[in-house]
């Protein structure tokens, strides 16, 4: 009954919500005369354009209502007239939409593009209670934020792009990699903390349902459980409280510490042959999907090179599953780049099976696997791998 109640409240106080209303009122400087404007409530999947408008004398508006607190996102398209729209010209401002006034001012010229530019900045966003939750909860972890991305630049110029050179600076690379661990961690706990503290704030739930969101399930079945325990206290009854238990029943497949997933795949020969045939009992094993096409991964493989020849005597083994949809690219690329470990081929690509059953949507991608076959870590990539392999065997 309490319960029953409880949800009766919730709705009650959404449907009042919704019939109040949002404006939002830009004000643009710079050459912005007729450029058009867009709103697209940010859907993660894609975003969906709700509503458009023309910059007159530097100002937009937009007048609507929303059921509940969301992540929308404004864009600035300035496409010069009679040119094909094209997302280079497009700016872009994401931020919390609710039914307030709400205040949105930039310079065209500084304002954060569609697509990262690290010498751009966001648009300031006023009025909106839930958009100044999440910038209080980004400032919160702003010196970690701050500390990961000049570790990962000079990660980025002393090891990977000199790889593409081939020149491994492993130790450096090492060392980056394992400072930057523990920042990481940092990050995850006060995020995990913040939905902890605060199960009834969309912004938690945002950051709740982005672990499942990616590629990578970053969290092992209980984990996933208590995130979804936490969510229900303040969403229980809702279309977000089943949406998130749908994505996190999904992520359970392929969480931290499950057995990996089984299926049958073409081997070099032609023949059909099972992932579990090929996994070696009592090793460490990693699952490595690549393709011809793929520039990351074809630059990844000099490594793997490096890796199998320092660790097979070891037992470790690499199982490379390409998804190249033709055989002939499948079979010159392995001659090229030399791939002397297992091999095997999903002709479907992405539409495949296995590409599906790990929610594969880009590659490079590797599943580290421990001697009974559970999943240890994703994203092996670069001395993420080195520094696995490193604490396994000691060198």
């Amino acid at each position: 009954m309490n319960r029953l109640f409880t949800v009766a409240l919730l709705l009650l106080s959404m449907g009042s919500y919704a019939q109040e209303k949002y404006t939002i009122t830009g004000n643009i400087a710079g050459e912005v005369e007729g450029n058009k404007v867009y709103l697209y409530k940010n859907d993660y999947a894609e975003d969906v354009k709700v509503d458009s408008a023309v910059i007159k004398n530097g100002t937009f508006k937009f007048v609507g209502s929303v059921p509940s607190p969301m992540y929308y996102r404004i864009i600035i398209d300035r496409t010069l007239k009679g040119k094909t729209s094209y997302e280079k010209n497009w700016t872009s401002t994401h931020f919390y939409l609710e039914n307030s006034p709400i205040t949105i001012e930039a310079h065209i010229d500084s304002m954060s593009t569609y697509y990262h530019n690290p010498k751009k900045k966001a648009a300031t966003v006023t009025g909106s209670k839930t958009e100044d939750e999440y910038t209080a909860f980004k400032e919160s972890l702003k010196e970690e934020r701050a500390q990961m991305a000049a570790l990962y630049k000079d990660y980025m110029e002393k090891y990977h792009l000199p790889t593409m050179d081939g020149v491994f600076n492993t130790e450096e690379g090492i060392r980056l990699t394992k400072a930057m661990q523990p920042v990481e961690q940092k990050i995850k706990a006060a995020t995990l903390a913040f939905i902890r503290a605060n199960p009834n704030s969309v912004v938690a739930y945002d950051q709740a349902r982005m672990n499942f969101l990616g590629m990578f399930v970053e969290l092992t079945v209980d984990q996933i459980s208590d995130l979804q325990q936490i969510v229900k206290k303040g969403w229980d009854g809702t279309d977000r409280y089943t949406n998130f238990i749908e994505l996190s029943e999904k992520a359970k497949k392929t969480a931290l510490h499950t057995k990996y997933q089984d299926f049958e795949l073409l081997t070099p020969e032609g023949n059909k042959m099972k992932i579990s045939s090929l996994v070696p009992k009592g090793e460490y094993c990693m699952l490595e999907f690549w393709a011809s096409w793929c520039g990351p991964c074809r630059g990844e493989i000099p490594h793997l090179v490096k890796i199998n020849e320092k660790y097979k005597d070891a037992g470790f083994k690499i199982i490379s599953i390409s998804i190249d949809e033709k055989d002939a690219q499948w079979r010159k690329a392995m001659e090229e780049e030399k791939m002397t470990w297992t091999q095997l081929n999903d002709p479907n690509g992405f539409n495949g099976e296995i590409t599906k059953a790990y929610n594969i949507q880009g590659i490079p991608f590797a599943i580290l696997l421990d001697p009974e076959g559970r999943i240890v870590d994703f994203n092996m990539r670069g001395c993420k791998l080195d520094v696995a392999l490193l604490d396994i065997y000691g060198y």
